[in-house]
């Protein structure tokens, strides 16, 4: 089975540590295809330099100015058969072979998840995650994944009835409940986490992240979607049953919409771990004029 790597990519900053992590491990891949989701001529002068450098690399421009439109589009391509996909964020700053080896490995064995995610540090129910498993001890503490237990047991049955029909999560479970003030909105609680593992990285052991069995997400979590992989077969089933229901919020439809509406929670792959640098409102409140990104790239020089 061949794996297929794609990223909605737009901004030359987070893919000049990305792309050379991609190139390590490029035996692995058959594909990497960049979907731009940009019109900054730099960034895409960027990627298209890369592309030109590296003929496994496949530049995707749809034309298209809204992004939402141009995943819409890029799923649809991504259904082929005897292929798995492996979705990077353009801020996936961190991941070792383990990525290409074990978790892939386990994507192609294990059919049932819509979706396989890595371990991913900042991803804000995965961070509450590690906070209950005690591997990151925060001074201010999230408390998502208990809420969420609440919010989904309400608006449970009102999705399952609307799955032939394109809709907002919004309609069922307001946004200032669904994004955690903390583990999305605190720029201290994404700091420290992100300083915890590069530390720990430094010490080269990170297993303190690992889980001793995988997650299943049997509450449906909106567990964001910044590094996850499927098989393309499934998806073309999917959207063929559900073709009219993908709109902007993909997040939504390939974490909570599809699960429930299939009745097959999406998984956590517990032994590999994969960094994701910020949602957009951390950068708003401040994480771009800190260290972190910096110390990123240093880790991705001395380790590539």
């Amino acid at each position: 089975m061949q794996l297929v790597v794609l990223t909605f990519a737009g901004r030359e900053c987070y893919l000049r540590i990305l792309f050379p992590l991609i190139l390590k491990y490029k035996k692995y891949i058959s594909e990497y295809r960049l979907y731009i989701a940009t019109t900054i001529k730099s960034d895409i002068d960027y990627m298209q330099n890369f592309a030109d450098e590296n003929d496994f690399v496949k530049i995707v421009d749809f034309k298209i100015n809204n992004s939402c439109e141009v995943w819409n589009r890029a799923y649809t391509e991504c259904v082929e058969k005897d292929t798995v996909y492996l979705k990077l964020d353009d801020d996936i700053l961190y991941f070792d072979e383990t990525l290409f080896t074990d978790f892939i490995k386990y994507r192609i064995e294990n059919k049932n998840p819509p979706l396989l995610y890595p371990v991913i540090i900042n991803n804000y129910f995965i961070s509450w995650m590690l906070q209950k498993k005690g591997s990151y001890i925060p001074s201010i503490k999230s408390n998502i994944g208990n809420d969420w237990k609440i919010y989904i047991e309400d608006s449970k049955n009102n999705i399952i009835n609307n799955k032939n029909n394109k809709i907002s999560i919004g309609d069922f479970i307001p946004h200032n409940k669904l994004l955690c003030p903390v583990a999305w909105g605190n720029i201290k609680y994404c700091y420290d986490l992100h300083n915890q593992f590069l530390q720990d990285l430094s010490k080269g052991d990170i297993t303190k992240y690992h889980f001793d069995k995988n997650i299943i997400l049997s509450d449906y979590q909106a567990v964001s979607i910044n590094a996850c992989a499927w098989l393309g077969e499934d998806l073309n089933q999917l959207l063929e049953k559900y073709k009219n229901t993908m709109t902007h919020e993909d997040e939504a439809w390939w974490s909570i919409y599809i699960p429930l509406w299939e009745n097959r929670p999406n998984e956590i792959y517990g032994k590999c771990v994969v960094g994701h640098y910020a949602y957009y409102i951390q950068r708003e409140r401040g994480i771009d004029n800190t260290d972190i990104l910096q110390r990123y790239f240093e880790n991705m020089k001395s380790n590539n």
